[in-house]
């Protein structure tokens, strides 16, 4: 089976398919999700899920990292996942070439617990909660095909993960991949991210705290930095992973010229990233954060450079050395 891109097999400047995956055809997608790993072996992930229903008494700036997962956990376990986007690329200074949303079926707001204002807002985005009940992909289905697809449990030679605020998506992922509710610990959490996506995962939300200049949310973000939107919709997993990787390689591009220093974010989720470190240590990893300065000197770096464009184990050894 031939994977067709409009953003040209070398990874050249096209328009963005996003291909839509559903019980119909989702065996043949992940088939062409396997093949494309191989050669696009950067990978953005967003996904969608109903909000958020147990909220911490303490303000959120005052919770601890423990705290936070807590409250996450209390919500993954309570709630579906909706959406599920993938976006690839060949190289880090690549635009992704082709992306896949994969649309989940469990989640009915008739019937299951969920944020009335988040529901809202994904339908007003276009999200049609009907039509994924009736046409969607069984979430034992996806889980069992993403284990199988070459994306996660591959150690060393694993893709290079790219996301936006994720702590809440892996917290998904991890849920559907073990079958059942999370972890009671932060670091059992943060352990299974590992097993799970490897060592080379990184947390836009958690870069940008170190560039000057930055802040907001994805879609704030990517003005900030001048990145369009390639495809498709804020708020569908399929656009805002795309997206996502389009403002992690413009921060990689405006922030990180020398091409020094970003290895050191890998592995941090945002909001949990103190016991992180603490529970990579525990189990032998390095991640020295102290002292992470970002390349441009302030926000006028950004707006002076313009919009910008930009075999498995060794191909992914190569990705994780470029993105050092």
């Amino acid at each position: 089976m031939k994977v067709q891109t409009e953003a040209a097999a070398a990874g050249g400047e096209g328009k963005l398919v996003i291909r839509q995956v559903w019980a119909h055809n989702v065996e043949s997608e992940f088939h062409a999700i396997r093949q494309v790993a191989e050669r696009f072996p950067y990978v953005s992930m967003d996904t969608e899920f109903p909000g958020v229903i147990h909220c911490p008494t303490k303000h959120h700036a005052s919770l601890t990292p423990s705290e936070r997962y807590a409250a996450l956990k209390a919500n993954v376990d309570a709630l579906h996942l909706i959406q599920v986007g993938l976006a690839f690329a060949a190289s880090p200074d690549a635009p992704p070439s082709v992306a896949f949303e994969i649309n989940l079926r469990e989640f009915d707001p008739r019937v299951h617990r969920h944020n009335p204002r988040s529901v809202a807002l994904l339908a007003d985005h276009g999200l049609d909660f009907a039509l994924q009940r009736r046409h969607g992909v069984d979430a034992r289905v996806f889980s069992a095909l993403l284990m199988s697809s070459g994306l996660v449990c591959s150690g060393a030679a694993g893709a290079t993960w790219v996301t936006f605020h994720s702590a809440y998506d892996f917290g998904y992922l991890v849920k559907l991949l073990m079958g059942r509710k999370l972890p009671r610990t932060l670091p059992e959490f943060l352990g299974l991210v590992r097993v799970f996506f490897g060592e080379q995962v990184y947390d836009a939300r958690h870069v940008m705290d170190s560039c000057a200049g930055l802040y907001g949310g994805l879609d704030a973000l990517a003005a900030l930095l001048g990145v369009e939107r390639a495809a498709g919709l804020s708020h569908q997993a399929g656009s805002d992973a795309a997206l996502t990787w389009d403002v992690f390689r413009r921060i990689r591009e405006v922030y990180f010229a020398n091409r020094q220093g970003l290895g050191a974010f890998a592995g941090v989720l945002y909001g949990l990233e103190l016991e992180l470190d603490l529970a990579l240590a525990d189990n032998g990893g390095k991640n020295n954060k102290k002292n992470i300065k970002c390349g441009a000197a302030n926000a006028n770096a950004v707006a002076a450079t313009g919009n910008g464009t930009g075999g498995r184990g060794s191909n992914n050894r190569r990705a994780v050395a470029a993105m050092r």
